[in-house]
């Protein structure tokens, strides 16, 4: 079963599905930023249930679901990519006001 969970996340990874969400959702990110956002959503879709990534996969709902973890990623100020970048990046906008 393992298996199948690996070819879905390779056929998502060879079709840049990920990428493309990001291009499309973040387009006013830093670039960079989202290189790592790509990375750690198909590390999300490597330990997301397997029974669930199979049932989006064949009910052709896999798409809708990155889009929601790209999202989520982008907009949520409580998600792990706020934290590691946007965080940083208005406290050092802040940070150059004060002085």
């Amino acid at each position: 079963m393992p298996e199948r969970r690996n070819r879905i996340i390779e056929e998502i990874a060879r079709n840049k599905l990920v990428e493309k969400i990001i291009k499309k959702i973040g387009r006013y990110e830093d670039e960079t930023n989202l290189q790592d956002l790509a990375q750690d959503i198909y590390v999300e879709l490597l330990f997301t249930d397997e029974a669930l990534l199979n049932k989006l996969y064949d009910n052709s709902q896999l798409n809708y679901y990155i889009t929601r973890i790209v999202k989520n990623n982008i907009i949520s100020k409580t998600s792990n990519y706020y934290y590691k970048y946007k965080k940083q990046k208005f406290e050092e906008l802040n940070d150059e006001r004060i002085d």
